[in-house]
């Protein structure tokens, strides 16, 4: 079936540039663009429920960054539930280039002449949109953002916060970091296996697919196997699709594969990004001694890019790099639970442990667009997301 899905999609691909996509949005989001260079870059923006509460707001805004063939209309079910929940915060969500209603670029230069530092650069110039947004207004908290970065987003929301870009001024800070079956600081080469042994086809299509970088989402099925858990219908899907783009960078995916391939293939564990330049970026000493948690990592179980030894090493490293940065600037030991109550209350088909500053959410039967499955999963992974908001 693989196969013969395979033959048709050859005709369906896209290689041609196509205009940008305009989601329809509720009432209570708004669409502004980000103009730089290249072109402008949508944002999405959703205003806290109720106004007057916002003079004495203190919460920070969220910034959601998307994965690949994602674009900041995954987050819409999200965004409405954090604002009906009444977080205080100003919510954001954009589109990197040639995604969602961000400019469009020709098949050839997107694909091939598009490099790594060109969707961080994207990022990096809505959160200083933001940065100027908030500065401008005394409604709003000081507190940079909270940073929640899916798949790739999470790769790239690591790489500005670490200061590993080639370009040095696209660094930034955040309140909190929430990564949602992300790519992990030590690299993609776990993720892109996991993928293969799920779907062994993948090579040979991509040969017939003349290396299109959308082969292995070109179809209903292969998206459904990638993306999403066994109750997500796969006639739901095709809507899912329709916003996807029609292609995308190999820079991005390539630029977090990490390092030391040959060491990974021979059964060790290969690394990208140091999780100790990343937290002092998103944490103080006192806030742990709080026990606040500054990382959250949510994972859906049946994410078939995802293992539980991925998320528990990446979980591992976030809390021994915050240790070590307690004990650096104040002496102190991060403590080993969450001071965290709200936490320990149950929501329904969701496991949330704390522990040296890290939340760990894992979202049973979910698939890798947690955000977006059912309603019982996806809104209660927001649930889960908004219980650590609060206590960043």
């Amino acid at each position: 079936m693989y196969l013969v899905d395979s033959l048709i999609s050859l005709f369906t691909l896209q290689w041609t540039q196509s205009e940008p996509k305009l989601r329809p949005l509720p009432p209570h989001i708004k669409r502004t663009f980000v103009s730089t260079p290249g072109g402008d870059i949508e944002l999405l923006i959703c205003e806290p429920a109720h106004a007057a509460d916002t003079a004495t707001q203190k919460q920070p805004p969220v910034f959601f960054a998307h994965g690949g063939y994602g674009s900041a209309g995954v987050w819409l079910d999200w965004m409405t539930y954090l604002r009906n929940r009444n977080y205080s915060g100003t919510l954001y969500a954009y589109s990197v280039r040639n995604h969602g209603a961000s400019y469009s670029l020709p098949y050839w230069r997107m694909v091939f002449q598009t490099p790594f530092e060109d969707p961080q650069s994207d990022m990096m110039a809505c959160l200083d949109y933001v940065a100027q947004q908030q500065k401008q207004s005394s409604a709003t908290s000081a507190r940079p953002p909270i940073l929640v970065g899916h798949s790739s987003g999470g790769g790239l929301s690591q790489v500005l916060l670490s200061g590993a870009s080639l370009n040095p001024a696209l660094r930034t800070k955040a309140s909190g970091l929430c990564l949602v079956d992300a790519i992990p600081s030590y690299g993609s080469y776990d993720i892109y296996w996991n993928w293969l042994k799920q779907d062994p086809w993948f090579p040979l299509r991509s040969m017939l697919h003349l290396q299109h970088p959308t082969s292995p989402l070109s179809t209903d099925r292969l998206v459904h196997g990638a993306f999403f858990g066994h109750r997500f219908p796969l006639s739901a899907t095709a809507d899912f699709r329709q916003w996807m783009p029609a292609y995308e960078t190999m820079g991005w995916p390539i630029g977090m594969v990490g390092n030391n391939f040959w060491q990974w293939a021979r059964g060790g564990q290969n690394t990208w990004l140091s999780c100790r330049d990343i937290v002092p970026n998103i944490s103080r000493a006192e806030e742990m001694r709080d026990g606040k948690d500054k990382v959250c990592v949510i994972v859906g179980t049946e994410d078939m890019m995802y293992r539980p030894v991925m998320w528990e090493r990446q979980a591992k490293e976030y809390r021994e790099a915050l240790a070590q940065l307690s004990r650096e600037e104040k002496g102190e030991t991060a403590p080993a639970t969450s001071a965290e109550k709200e936490a320990d209350k149950p929501i329904p088909e969701v496991t949330v442990s704390s522990s040296g500053g890290v939340r760990v959410v894992l979202v049973e039967a979910a698939g890798h667009h947690v955000m977006n499955e059912v309603d019982e999963l996806k809104y209660g992974a927001a649930e889960a997301f908004l219980r650590w908001a609060n206590q960043v």
